[in-house]
């Protein structure tokens, strides 16, 4: 048992682990915090009667078929960590010819986005309450065309560096659901990541994403692509004056990467 098992550290005479750990990737989705907040957190209930939200008990039969989740046709976005949907919303009503699908974990934050989306009466908008880690399980090769990823988690510890999202393992995931000539956008006060993504896109392993543009500081310099929405996150750092940073890659015509696991 490992200590983060809660079990007792490794006998000293046995060497230290030299691969850095890693998030597990596309696992049974087992959801705990359904079954613990069940009864307790009135959003559990009520996240599963707007019709705008796709639960994660019924997530995974939409892989492949995503196409029919929509009322209307066009290009499949996917904003990984919708949070309020401040963002979501905005770019479904800037760009109705496409399909915005925001993955979001948290119940209360599920339900907000989707409320704002019945206000703005976006068609072109959904929500599903799923764990990012778990993509392959609800998307298929070539079903997206973007991915939109704004303010992730830092985990700024180095014992916490394992749990980030721009990492090599999900972005080689995102190259095989993303279709070639597919962007990814991502918007983070956590630079970092932005060096992360770089060092990635320049190593063998990303060879099938290009870098289009970066920015470093949103504010001033402005986002690296168009029709940009602010964010209440991004909001927040512009009015104490700190930087957003940017960073635009497209995807390659390489084939599909091979190790999905």
């Amino acid at each position: 048992m490992s200590e983060t098992d809660g079990g007792s550290p490794p006998p000293a005479d046995k060497p230290a682990r030299s691969r850095p750990r890693q998030m597990p990737m596309n696992r049974p989705f087992r959801d705990r915090t359904l079954a613990e907040a069940e009864g307790v957190n009135p959003h559990v209930a009520l996240h599963r009667e707007l019709p705008e939200v796709i639960p994660a008990e019924d997530a995974e039969r939409w892989r492949g078929r995503w196409v029919e989740a929509f009322d209307s046709p066009g290009p499949l976005h996917l904003e990984i960590g919708s949070g309020n949907g401040f963002y979501l919303s905005g770019m479904a009503a800037q760009e109705p010819g496409s399909r915005w699908l925001g993955l979001e974990l948290r119940f209360k934050r599920v339900v907000i986005a989707a409320r704002k989306l019945q206000a703005a009466n976006l068609k072109n908008a959904r929500l599903v309450r799923f764990d990012a880690f778990n993509l392959a399980r609800v998307f298929a090769e070539g079903e997206l065309a973007g991915v939109h990823i704004n303010h992730p988690d830092p985990w700024a510890k180095d014992r916490q560096a394992h749990r980030r999202l721009i990492s090599e393992p999900v972005l080689t995931q995102l190259a095989s659901y993303v279709r070639p000539g597919g962007e990814l956008r991502l918007k983070t006060d956590f630079y970092p990541h932005v060096e992360a993504l770089l060092a990635y896109v320049a190593s063998p392993a990303g060879r099938h994403w290009e870098v289009l543009g970066t920015s470093h500081d949103i504010l001033h310099d402005g986002a690296p692509w168009a029709n940009d929405v602010c964010t209440n996150y991004q909001r927040k750092f512009n009015e104490k004056g700190l930087p957003v940073y940017a960073a635009w890659l497209r995807r390659t015509t390489l084939p599909r990467p091979e190790a999905l696991g």
